[in-house]
C-alpha cells in the first residue's frame, strides 16, 4: 500500500492503546547469539585464542593463501561478492604473493607440481565479502595479523561468512562459521575428530560421522555429520582437515595445522530441533521459536 499510494483513500481502525496483548519480555539475547557465546566459552575452555578480521578482504586472502586455484568455480563473479568500490587492495605483502603464487605455478617440495593454470596479481588484490572466515586463518598463520605463530597454537572465530547460495531449508546468504584451527607437531585425523567429539560433546551432541571429501587446502580433508533431533536425518554440519604443504610453506608454517569451519546454525539445529535456517533470520523467523527457545550452559 506504501508503493502504490493506496493508503491515501484505505481506511483504518482506531488504535486501542487499551486492548490485551500478548505478554512476554522484551530484549531477550537471539537465540543464535546464544549459540554463538556458548561456543566461544567451550572453545576457550579447551585452550583456544579467539581470531579476529575484516569481513571484506583481499581475494588473495580468501582464496590464493588457500590454494585455491584461480580458475575454480567458486571463485568467479556468479559465486562471490565483489566490490566495485573500492575494487582492489594496494599493500599486500610482496614477498608472501611471490611465494603464493609459486606454489600455484610449481607447486612444492619434491612431490608438489602446482596447477598449472592462470594465476593474476591483479584479481589476487580484488576485494570481496569473504566466502568463508578462513581468511582469518590465513592473516594469522601467515602473521599478517599479527599473531604469534610459532606451535603449539590454537586459534577460532565466531564470525559471518558470505556465499551468493540458493536459499533453502539449510542455506543463506549469510551465515555465521566456528573456524578453527591447531598448530603442532604430528598432528594426525585422529586428532581432529577427538577434538570434534570434544566440542559436540559438549552440546550433548555425540552422534557425529564423518565422510571423506576434497578440499584444495587439506588432506587428507573429511566432512562432518550430525542426526537432527527431529527428523533423524544426517545433516552436513562442517568441513575440515590438515592442511597442505602448498598452502603452509608459502605462509611460513613448518608444523602442522588441522583446521575446520563449522555452521553455527546446524548447530544450532542440532541443539534446538528446529528445521529451517529462515526460522531464525531474516524477515521470515519464527518469533514465537526466538522467544522460548535456548541454548543450556
Amino acid at each position: 500500500m506504501l508503493a502504490s499510494g493506496e493508503w491515501r483513500d484505505a481506511e483504518f481502525a482506531d488504535y486501542n492503546v487499551e486492548a490485551d496483548a500478548a505478554e512476554y519480555t522484551p530484549g531477550k539475547t537471539h537465540v543464535l547469539r546464544q549459540a554463538a557465546e556458548r561456543v566461544k566459552d567451550v572453545l576457550v575452555g579447551m585452550g583456544f585464542q579467539e581470531m579476529e578480521g575484516p569481513h571484506v578482504d583481499a581475494d588473495f586472502y580468501i582464496n590464493d593463501c588457500l590454494f585455491m586455484p584461480q580458475d575454480h568455480p567458486a571463485r568467479n563473479h556468479w559465486d562471490r561478492f565483489a566490490l566495485e568500490q573500492p575494487e582492489k587492495i594496494d599493500d599486500l605483502p610482496d614477498d608472501l604473493v611471490e611465494r603464493v603464487e609459486r606454489a600455484h605455478r610449481e607447486g612444492v617440495g619434491s612431490e608438489g607440481d602446482g596447477y598449472h593454470s592462470p594465476w593474476d596479481e591483479e584479481f589476487a588484490r580484488s576485494l570481496a565479502l569473504r566466502g568463508h572466515t578462513t581468511s582469518l586463518t590465513a592473516r594469522y598463520l601467515s602473521g599478517v595479523a599479527g599473531a604469534d605463530v610459532e606451535p603449539p597454537q590454537r586459534y577460532f572465530s565466531v564470525e559471518k561468512a558470505y556465499r551468493n547460495d540458493t536459499l533453502d531449508a539449510t542455506h543463506l546468504l549469510e551465515f555465521f562459521q566456528i573456524e578453527g584451527w591447531v598448530m603442532a607437531e604430528d598432528l594426525s585425523v585422529r586428532d581432529l575428530m577427538g577434538t570434534f567429539r570434544e566440542f559436540y560433546s559438549q552440546f550433548g551432541i555425540t552422534d557425529i560421522e564423518f565422510k571423506p571429501t576434497y578440499n584444495p587446502y587439506t588432506e587428507p580433508s573429511f566432512e562432518l555429520f550430525g542426526r537432527h533431533p527431529e527428523t533423524g536425518e544426517l545433516i552436513e554440519i562442517g568441513n575440515s582437515g590438515i592442511f597442505r604443504p602448498e598452502m603452509l610453506e608459502p605462509l611460513g608454517v613448518e608444523a602442522d595445522v588441522m583446521a575446520w569451519g563449522l555452521a553455527l546454525e546446524r548447530l544450532l539445529m542440532l541443539v534446538t530441533g528446529f528445521e529451517d535456517i529462515r526460522d531464525v533470520h531474516g524477515t521470515l523467523c519464527d518469533l514465537e521459536f526466538l522467544r522460548d527457545a535456548e541454548v543450556v550452559y
